[in-house]
């Protein structure tokens, strides 16, 4: 029996002596870009919990009993939809957990199967932030017309960001970029830039890898090489001198999406 299965038996066990009642002041998110989309949404009624925690890395995210325990407390659990630790427990959450409702937010988004990043797109937060509205409106009817009001602040704040992020980007269209794990495949999409993985099929890169992605970054004239904190960035490192770019560091997991977006299109726009 694996780490994963103990921790559903042992978490099983102990809450059959416990309360089933979930808090009615309790939302849980996988992570914390979707911790800021649910709080706008739901206002300051609701305590909202990421899963994975500031700084963790969903990629390599093995939730603790502690973490699975915690959505004991939670009305709802807000999903990005893809993720692989995501797809690993959530029909056994479900089970344990009944009176919790589990809300798809990708609903009605074109996935690309290489990327779950898909709030990294303004269009995708809208889509996101509606799901989200639907969702709130159908575990707490009453409130439904508040949600409504902080849901159309919501996106003309996510529209104004995309007003700004489109003007920033302009001249960098058509222009491509390094980056370590291919976490910008929706706003490279949006904008019309071409985003080139350092990263293959989420392993390091062999030397032969690493060989072909140093060609095309000449060939395209690449100037700039992404990296996040979350994953190693010494392959990155050795690419950027080998062509003569610089390095820059982002943070698509930031809780603060309105900044960062701007700060990928000020990096991406030099």
């Amino acid at each position: 029996m694996n780490r994963f299965f103990i921790f559903l038996f042992i978490i099983f066990i102990t809450s059959c002596s416990s309360k089933e009642e979930a808090s009615k002041n309790v939302l849980s998110v996988t992570m914390e870009p979707y911790r800021y989309v649910v709080e706008a949404v739901a206002g300051d009624d609701w305590e909202v919990r990421s899963i994975v925690p500031k700084g963790g890395n969903p990629e390599t995210f093995d939730p603790t009993p502690g973490d699975i325990m915690l959505l004991s407390e939670s009305r709802a659990c807000f999903l990005v939809g893809g993720l692989g630790f995501e797809r690993e427990w959530k029909d056994k959450v479900a089970v344990l957990y009944p009176k919790m409702t589990l809300v798809d937010t990708s609903r009605g988004i074109e996935r690309d199967a290489g990327d779950p990043h898909l709030w990294t797109s303004p269009d995708n937060m809208i889509k996101i932030a509606d799901n989200v509205c639907n969702a709130l409106c159908k575990i707490d009817s009453t409130r439904s017309t508040g949600y409504h009001e902080r849901l159309v602040k919501l996106k003309d704040s996510i529209y104004a960001t995309h007003a700004i992020l489109k003007r920033k980007l302009e001249k960098a269209k058509g222009k491509s970029f390094l980056i370590f794990h291919p976490s910008l495949t929706y706003f490279s999409s949006l904008y019309g830039l071409r985003q080139i993985s350092i990263e293959c099929e989420g392993k390091e890169p062999s030397v032969a890898h690493l060989q072909t992605v140093i060609d095309a970054a000449r060939a395209q004239g690449v100037n700039c090489v992404l990296v996040q904190a979350e994953f190693d960035r010494r392959s990155a490192i050795a690419i950027a001198d080998e062509i003569g770019a610089r390095v820059e560091e982002i943070n698509p997991l930031s809780y603060y999406w309105h900044e960062q977006m701007l700060h990928i299109a000020d990096v991406l726009s030099k």
